[in-house]
């Protein structure tokens, strides 16, 4: 049985002050996929590099959870690496707006892809956090076919236009357009089957079946 690390402990202010909250956290109860290490780790190198290293694993377990619980949108995402992306930065945001330091994260987490991804006609200069974008999803696509490798990672996570890969490789434009939707499409079931399945009862909304509520 894979348990996540232990949280550290929390306190809120309260009118009558400080409260300590046990907080609840998930447990994976079966031998996790590949693919699902894979985006953990990813997700890890993206954490570690933007929160203290004491409360990377908490605030990785956060991101896992919410894509978890998320899956229903995540099915419906046009972009699942700007997806993925959104989540992980999301979560990055709410663990400095719970410790106070919102200022902090602003300046930390500048750049954000929409959910659809990136405009075509967007500068390199404007362009959404590469690093972060290949960060979270660059192993997760490794263990992918060549093709889809190679269209996800230039178009998805380095953000070459779509024109610009075309005529690098020599392919018309349409077929490069239906080629990346494919792609999308597959890595987003690949996302979806390593995910376990979360369902809800009594325990806060928080997920178990597969993954099992756990207080430290």
């Amino acid at each position: 049985m894979l348990r996540a690390a232990p949280r550290h402990q929390r306190h809120i202010r309260a009118r009558t002050g400080l409260l300590y909250v046990k907080p609840m956290t998930f447990t994976v109860s079966y031998q996790t996929s590949p693919d699902w290490q894979a985006l953990r780790k990813g997700l890890h190198h993206f954490v570690r590099s933007r929160v203290p290293e004491n409360d990377a694993e908490d605030v990785v377990s956060d991101i896992l959870e919410a894509i978890v619980r998320n899956k229903a949108a995540l099915q419906t995402s046009g972009n699942p690496s700007a997806w993925i992306y959104a989540v992980a930065r999301s979560k990055i945001n709410d663990f400095y707006r719970k410790q106070g330091r919102q200022r902090m994260a602003q300046h930390n987490l500048k750049t954000d892809p929409t959910l659809s991804g990136a405009p075509e006609n967007q500068s390199v200069h404007t362009r959404p956090d590469v690093a972060g974008l290949s960060d979270c999803l660059s192993g997760f696509i490794s263990n992918m076919s060549d093709a889809d490798r190679i269209v996800l990672t230039e178009i998805d996570l380095q953000q070459t236009r779509q024109t610009d890969f075309a005529t690098r490789h020599a392919v018309a434009l349409p077929t490069i357009k239906s080629r990346v939707q494919r792609a999308r499409k597959r890595l987003r079931d690949r996302l979806i089957s390593c995910c376990p399945t979360a369902m809800t009862d009594g325990c806060n909304n928080k997920c178990h079946s597969t993954i099992s509520c756990a207080a430290n």
